[in-house]
């Protein structure tokens, strides 16, 4: 009986060592990474930041933290890498987190990022084409002689139209 105590508190002892959270098997390549810039070794390696141990597959809040990093990384394009074993493994963030209950929660975040993203550049482009668009004259109304008209200015000039005729005159008053 003794020998069979010994051999549950070895597999006990066994089972309780602690080993590295799993969100500090990934980092992220950058997206414009070019073949010189991995020559050159002039490049950042994004990391989760983990150093922590755990008995269970994630240290607390770890998985979360794996997901933010996924979703960011995955919505930016960047190459992402698990390491395991010194061997290396790329593939997109929707494929790395298929492995874990969140999975579908990357895939969709990501998706929703990239939306977030071209909607944003859309606006910018809008805006950009609003900003070198010809800008429509402010309508004034203004006296000239006895009567008022409508119409806007052109530098000094008041620009109206009589008749269909346009009409120019420094000559006139503020209404």
């Amino acid at each position: 009986m003794a020998a069979k105590t010994a051999k549950t508190a070895q597999a006990e002892t066994t089972a309780d060592e602690l080993k590295p959270c799993e969100c500090a098997a990934y980092d992220a390549l950058p997206a414009d990474l070019t073949n010189a810039d991995l020559e050159t070794g002039d490049y950042e390696v994004f990391t989760t930041g983990c150093t922590a141990t755990t008995k269970r597959q994630f240290a607390p809040g770890h998985d979360a933290k794996l997901k933010s990093f996924l979703i960011k990384h995955g919505a930016a394009g960047n190459d992402i890498r698990r390491n395991e074993g010194g061997v290396a493994t790329s593939a997109s963030a929707e494929q790395h987190a298929a492995r874990y209950a969140f999975g579908h929660m990357v895939a969709a975040g990501v998706k929703r990022a990239e939306a977030k993203a071209a909607e944003k550049a859309e606006r910018a482009a809008a805006r950009a084409a609003r900003k070198t668009a010809p800008k429509t004259p402010k309508k004034v109304t203004a006296k000239v002689g006895r009567a008022t008209f409508t119409g806007h200015m052109d530098g000094d000039h008041f620009v109206y139209e009589v008749k269909g005729k346009e009409r120019r005159t420094l000559k006139f008053q503020a209404a």
